[in-house]
């Protein structure tokens, strides 16, 4: 399976999804998940911000060392995940403008019902935490839905 989590700029939420997520299915032993991210307005050579890596830690969650690059949402990713999950309502409308009828492509909050996943960017590390207990919380439900339907 292969999951793409999508926000604006790739640089907080998609990819603490992407943390969170990879530490659920190493968890359970899932080594057969693919999980990535992508920003409908991504920029080249930006990475997770430091607010976000912090958020992450004090949440729980195990980061690791390595950093990767912020990817650009392209159309053609629909056809390379079997699910795209976006943060908001909003980035799932800017993905499907240009393919209406791509049923894998969806808002964690229609998924599970966690309501949109607001955008942390320059807000406080109070907010980051808030949002990073928001997707533990999602992504485990999310998680959980995904493994039943196989």
């Amino acid at each position: 399976m292969k999951i793409l989590f999508v926000c604006t700029g790739n640089i907080c939420r998609s990819p603490m999804a992407e943390v969170i997520f990879a530490n659920i299915c190493k968890k359970n032993n899932r080594t057969d998940i693919i999980i990535k991210g992508a920003g409908t307005g991504a920029q080249p050579n930006e990475f997770m911000t430091h607010e976000a890596r912090t958020a992450l830690k004090l949440c729980g969650e195990k980061v690791g060392k390595q950093k990767r690059p912020s990817t650009k949402w392209a159309p053609e990713m629909i056809n390379d995940f079997d699910h795209i999950v976006c943060m908001t309502k909003k980035h799932v409308d800017q993905i499907l403008w240009g393919s209406p009828n791509a049923a894998n492509v969806y808002s964690l909050d229609s998924a599970v019902g966690c309501g949109d996943i607001c955008d942390p960017y320059l807000c406080s590390i109070e907010t980051y935490i808030g949002v990073c207990k928001q997707l533990q919380k999602a992504l485990l439900l999310l998680y959980d839905k995904l493994s039943e339907g196989e």
